[in-house]
């Protein structure tokens, strides 16, 4: 049986273990070119203990560029900075592969200048732009771009070629009836549909060589209409590993898909089994892709032979030194990918090079060192939230001598009640990692103390650090300080009891997901809908609504035109899928008047919101009413003491209410200043 730190081939290379890099856009170039950014990035996850790294994607030819970022391989002038990136990845006894890829109908004219290319004139969902239909002798000069960027890949010291045949771009247009309307040897049938795959694995391992490695990026499934499932995608990988591919690296879905494929709420290893079904068909080496963030995990994948490597790539941003750590037991110093977005695939979106929302190092390995100082200071750390953990890891790294306070009993700040609504859960990483590495390295913590002005002083120290937060906002209503009324923290903390009919004011990040958590109370266990969609009680309908939903009523009130606005583009969709789905009500565009909560007929009391919408007033009756209408600063501390002591800080939401990669990268930034 293989384990995770065995050696394997892949054609005639030998790799050092089963980890594998995937390629990743980083926005860190925008003329193809490699600089040292790029060069200084995988240099540390060299380092760190990775296998084979794949570098890109990166375009074959010009018209295949998908992002402004990506890496050129259609000129020969790109070929001594990509010697440089190969050389320092081998400093490390690393392997790297460059992919190779053309998006096809996902190249967009805007980067390109140029109409985008396809099979078949089908448009992109997103990028609404008709594509030429590619002629057979326009297939063939593609497929000699490709056979050229390859052996450019080859001259510039690359190990291998992963030749990306997923995730809806040129290639996987062509294998799929999804996109390939043809009538022709390259259209229809499968045998057809695989043609251009098969011709260009041929031409490359003619042209470089048969012992020069192609690995072959596939969707088991490409989770759309008409897309591949996975028992196409197996005869696909028989006929592909016949032409000569060396390996398979299976991930699932397309972009374009309404199937999440990259965020937290997806549970771990979800789609592993897509590697298995093209392992147990195939002689080379099958990649598992895909919500692995737990070298654990694909301990397990490999030792239940669900795959022979496993490929990471969010979780090695995050932690670069994630398979020597693993591999050394040094468990409690690993950094656990969150697959949050916010710094890495939203930053892309926004036209942002990729960071980290709790590694600041990320893209910056040159330009931020920790190192020791000179000049021991003592620092006061006031609020053991996220940017405080963090300035405080940072400063005691560097031989500062911290205290930390904290009045509450829980470090985390408001990150913690942000991994309590389901799906969330993996933001605690953050706050167990932080909370392990300041008590590993001795920062003195006291909890439950309140630090004003007067106890700073008394502790006498050279530099304050305030990240006090915020307090939640509450707004100045009628009613507003009746008994089922609450702040949404009070909830997630399971505080107050929560009626059946529950109305939450403010449908931004905080109360959608506070619905979803209140949604989901009562829901059926997913262990129990198993059970009985196993044994014909429930069909997969019945499945999907009871596990969703408990029978609570739940309103969102919104006074802008949508909800969720808070939350990264990758993101929004899905939550706004899930609060559809638990059968959550919203109502935007609405002015809050009046909170009533007096006796009724009968008994009863008549407790619910008037609000105010297109000129006219409402009533929605609440037998709780959730307040989450966002943060304010929480600044009083800073009013107390500032201008008293050597050197003060003020981070986080104590100054402006924002993100925790903010407040994080904030603490992180304050901390090498000192």
């Amino acid at each position: 049986m293989s384990t995770l730190f065995d050696t394997i081939q892949i054609g005639q290379v030998t790799v050092k273990n089963r980890v594998m890099m995937s390629a990743m856009d980083l926005g860190f170039t925008s003329d193809g070119s490699i600089n040292d950014r790029i060069i200084n990035f995988y240099r540390e996850r060299a380092k760190g203990g990775v296998g084979i790294i794949v570098v890109g994607g990166c375009y074959p030819e010009a018209n295949g560029k998908v992002w402004k970022s990506i890496i050129g391989l259609d000129k020969d002038e790109f070929i001594p900075g990509l010697k440089r990136l190969t050389d320092a990845i081998h400093e490390y006894d690393v392997r790297v592969a460059a992919q190779i890829l053309h998006g096809g109908r996902s190249a967009s004219s805007f980067f390109t200048k140029m109409q985008p290319v396809s099979p078949s004139p089908l448009t992109h969902r997103s990028i609404k732009q008709e594509p030429h239909v590619l002629t057979v002798s326009e297939i063939k000069t593609v497929i000699d771009n490709y056979v050229s960027a390859t052996v450019r890949v080859k001259k510039a010291g690359f190990d291998a070629v992963e030749l990306h045949g997923g995730m809806g771009y040129l290639i996987n247009q062509f294998l799929s009836e999804a996109t390939n309307k043809r009538d022709d040897a390259y259209g229809g049938s499968l045998e057809n549909r695989v043609r251009f795959a098969r011709e260009m694995i041929l031409a490359v391992k003619e042209t470089v060589g048969r012992d020069y490695p192609v690995i072959f990026r596939m969707s088991g499934d490409d989770f759309v209409a008409e897309g591949l499932r996975i028992q196409e995608s197996l005869e696909i990988a028989k006929i592909l590993e016949q032409a000569g591919a060396d390996a398979f690296n299976v991930s699932p879905g397309w972009h374009e898909s309404k199937t999440p494929i990259m965020l937290m709420a997806i549970p771990r290893m979800a789609y592993v089994f897509l590697s298995e079904k093209i392992k147990s068909q195939v002689k080379v080496p099958v990649i598992a892709s895909v919500r692995i963030n737990d070298l654990k995990l694909a301990e397990e994948i490999i030792g239940n032979e669900q795959a022979d490597m496993v490929s990471v790539g969010r979780p090695l941003i995050v932690d670069p030194e994630l398979p020597e750590k693993y591999k050394s037991r040094r468990l409690e110093d690993i950094r656990t990918c969150i697959a949050c977005n916010q710094g890495c695939f939203d930053s892309l979106l926004n036209f942002k090079p990729v960071s980290c929302t709790y590694n600041a190092l990320a893209g910056h390995e040159d330009e931020y060192k920790i190192v020791m100082t000179n000049k021991p200071k003592k620092v006061v750390v006031v609020g053991g939230g996220p940017g405080g953990m963090e300035a405080a890891r940072v400063l005691a790294l560097r031989g500062h001598k911290v205290t930390l306070y904290e009045r509450s009993h829980h470090l985390g700040g408001q990150l913690r009640y942000a991994f309590v609504p389901p799906g969330r859960e993996e933001i605690q990483n953050i706050i167990t990692y932080l909370e392990r590495q300041i008590t590993k390295l001795r920062v003195q913590i006291k909890m439950e103390k309140e630090a004003d002005s007067r106890t700073l002083q008394e502790e006498r120290p050279d530099a304050v650090i305030v990240a006090t937060g915020g307090n939640p906002i509450m707004l100045n209503l009628p009613g507003i300080s009746a008994g089922n009324v609450c702040v949404a923290s009070d909830v997630l903390e399971g505080k107050v009891p929560v009626g059946k009919e529950v109305v939450i004011i403010g449908g931004g990040t905080v109360g959608c997901e506070v619905a979803l958590y209140v949604a989901k109370q009562g829901a059926m266990r997913p262990d129990v809908a198993c059970f009985l969609l196993k044994h014909r009680v429930l069909d997969a309908r019945d499945v999907i609504e009871y596990t969703a939903k408990g029978n609570r009523k739940i309103t969102i009130l919104e006074m802008k035109r949508k909800i969720g606005g808070g939350f990264g583009i990758s993101t929004r969709w899905i939550i706004l899928n899930e609060i559809k789905d638990a059968g959550i009500r919203e109502i935007t565009e609405v002015k809050v008047r009046e909170l009533v909560n007096k006796p009724g007929k009968n008994g009863h009391t008549d407790a619910g919101v008037i609000y105010e919408k297109d000129g006219q007033r409402h009533f929605i009756k609440a037998d709780t009413v959730i307040i989450a209408v966002g943060y304010s600063p929480n600044n009083e501390l800073q009013k107390q003491i500032e201008g008293k002591f050597p050197e003060t800080y003020f981070i986080g939401d104590c100054v402006k209410v924002r993100t925790a990669l903010e407040a994080i990268h904030e603490g992180f930034n304050v901390a090498l200043k000192i």
